[in-house]
């Protein structure tokens, strides 16, 4: 099987599910409110450089996961950047407006902004679902309320990538949970903060 032909079939395949979810508002509350109870999936609840995440499935022996992506930090969107895997995105609520970039280099390794020309401008809305191959460089920006569907692939590369000459700085990393500790561009949601990411689905109508 090819590359395209075997993205499309993820493609389809994931979307199919995430479409399945987004029609269940009742499964997909289920599946939040479980996250209190799971400290595997309350671990892989993240607060990130990019967003907040909701980790609601995980099989790790196969590399797949469903999450809930929300709260965008829209300063750190505009860095263009890959991923180490395949995913499928459904937005629920709010949009994107996504700028696909072509790199002019050997679409490997690390890259600048330099390397980079426009190719194709998008806006998803709600409702809409899109998928997107780990070579492919892109900058998603989460209009305000945005919240989306996102399910991942295996990982297919070892580590991700972004333009590194707009990386952004410490001090747009997420503040540290605890008093005194280090940021970091990635750590496990808090039991508050995930509670005021199930707080704010449900203000949005999204979940009962």
């Amino acid at each position: 099987m090819n590359a395209s032909a075997g993205l499309r079939d993820f493609g389809q395949a994931a979307a199919a599910v995430l479409d399945r979810l987004a029609s269940d508002r009742r499964l997909l509350g289920r599946l939040v409110a479980e996250i209190e109870h799971d400290p595997e999936r309350l671990e892989a609840s993240r607060v990130t450089l990019l967003l907040n995440r909701l980790s609601l499935y995980r099989a790790n022996e196969r590399g797949f996961e469903i999450r809930v992506n929300m709260n965008p930090r829209h300063a750190n969107q505009l860095v263009p950047h890959d991923h180490a895997y395949n995913f499928a995105v459904h937005v629920l609520a709010g949009g994107y407006v996504h700028v696909m970039r072509r790199r002019t280099d050997s679409w490997t390794g690390e890259f600048t902004s330099a390397d980079l020309v426009p190719s194709v401008v998008t806006v998803e809305r709600p409702g809409s679902t899109y998928t997107l191959g780990h070579p492919m460089v892109h900058q998603a920006v989460m209009l305000p309320g945005t919240v989306s569907l996102f399910l991942r692939g295996p990982r297919l590369k070892t580590r991700s990538h972004a333009a590194t000459d707009l990386l952004p700085g410490r001090d747009t990393w997420p503040a540290p949970a605890e008093s005194g500790a280090v940021p970091v561009h990635s750590r496990p949601a808090s039991r508050d903060e995930y509670m005021a990411m199930r707080s704010q689905l449900v203000r949005q109508g999204l979940i009962g």
